[in-house]
């Protein structure tokens, strides 16, 4: 299978190669188009109206001055134009992607991105946290994330891939319990959490400065979320929307419009 694979790591992330050296192992031919550096928390950000660096390092593997979407964009229309891929994965994540983080990640954006262009998607995802400082242990996971990832595509012709739908596959990074098949809700791993930064100089007290992102996280949940399946040692697949569009309530909201044109109509 002809495959293009990205990340939101950058090119020389560890999960990365470890996939692409696995995928070529299992006689897939690969392509990686990824972001020259980390450009993790890029959610489906595209580079409109600038110029894009593409370096080629080698004959299969682009480095890009860019977000993933833009990677995605740039393999699928320009460099792989002549001869698109069948599959677009991208990961190996550093890191979950479960519940409300899907919305701010590069990885599901990149995903999301080739469904929107029309190609079947996929975005694989690794919990590191339990393996930080010790990078034998972190190889090992992504290994076994990498081969359930192979496994994986080889049964996807068993599937109803609806289109404008992709794919996420979390894995725990431990050897899993199983793999399940969970709803992404509004769950979320992290405890929101911002932090205000004191300056040295106090010398301006109109400016200040903040970071935002959650370390710490929620106690175990319950339910059949993916949060509480991976949690409990699970690794979790999930069809997730490419397209976003307009709801139900959309038809509720007529009555309001006619009124602001006729202001002697009644609502309800």
């Amino acid at each position: 299978m002809r495959i293009l694979l990205c990340n939101d790591d950058g090119y020389q992330a560890e999960g990365i190669r470890t996939l692409a050296s696995q995928l070529a192992a299992g006689g897939h031919v690969v392509t990686v188009v990824a972001p020259h550096t980390e450009r993790s928390g890029q959610s489906h950000a595209m580079s409109f109206f600038q110029p894009l660096l593409v370096h080629r390092v080698e004959r299969h593997l682009y480095a890009v001055h860019g977000t993933p979407a833009d990677c995605v964009f740039l393999g699928l229309r320009a460099l792989l134009a002549e001869e698109q891929p069948e599959l677009v994965i991208v990961g190996i994540n550093h890191g979950l992607n479960v519940g409300i983080d899907v919305n701010y990640s590069g990885t599901i954006g990149a995903a999301t991105e080739a469904s929107l262009l029309g190609f079947q998607s996929m975005a694989i995802s690794m919990d590191v946290e339990p393996f930080r400082g010790k990078p034998d242990a972190l190889s090992s996971a992504f290994q076994r994330t990498a081969r359930l990832t192979v496994d994986l595509i080889n049964r996807l012709h068993l599937l109803h891939w609806p289109s404008q739908e992709l794919l996420s596959l979390n894995h725990p990074g431990i050897e899993p319990k199983g793999l399940i098949a969970t709803h992404c809700r509004s769950c979320s791993i992290y405890i929101p959490h911002f932090e205000r930064l004191v300056p040295q100089s106090s010398a301006r007290d109109d400016l200040h400065v903040y970071i935002i992102g959650g370390s710490e996280r929620i106690s175990q949940q319950a339910g059949e979320q993916d949060v509480a399946a991976i949690q409990d040692g699970y690794a979790t697949l999930s069809f997730l929307r490419a397209h976003q569009g307009s709801t139900a309530n959309t038809s509720r909201i007529q009555a309001v419009l006619d009124s602001l044109l006729n202001p002697d109509a009644t609502t309800e």
